[in-house]
């Protein structure tokens, strides 16, 4: 049985970059996240913060105010965006938001909107 071991790492070698090269054209997220620089100028990350606060806010029945986008990366039709935002009396915080754009249902779908520790 060991002849066939170099032949079976090679087939898992194999599947695996067929596998890699399958999610990373079919937009699913990859190792690669480019950071979004001076994200508080770039619109589309503003919009794209806005409507994860949104959809928070009708989960949750909250109140959250957008003061800024912290950090911003991409990955395809990925964005992991850290923001920072207010609650009625109480100071800013910071919150993590995965949002997935051109989903089937609406174009847009929050994958997670989490505070960070």
């Amino acid at each position: 049985m060991r002849p066939h071991l170099p032949s079976m790492l090679l087939l898992l070698v194999v599947l695996s970059a067929v596998t890699f090269q399958a999610y990373s054209s079919a937009g699913y997220p990859t190792a690669v996240w480019t950071r979004i620089k001076k994200p508080e100028e770039y619109q589309h990350a503003v919009d794209l913060a806005k409507f994860a606060i949104g959809w928070h806010n009708k989960q949750t029945d909250g109140h959250l105010e957008l003061v800024g986008i912290i950090r911003a990366y991409a990955s395809g039709t990925y964005y992991k965006i850290v923001v920072s935002c207010l609650r009625p009396r109480i100071r800013a915080s910071k919150y993590e938001t995965f949002v997935l754009e051109n989903a089937p249902n609406n174009g847009r779908e929050v994958i997670y909107f989490q505070p960070m520790a």
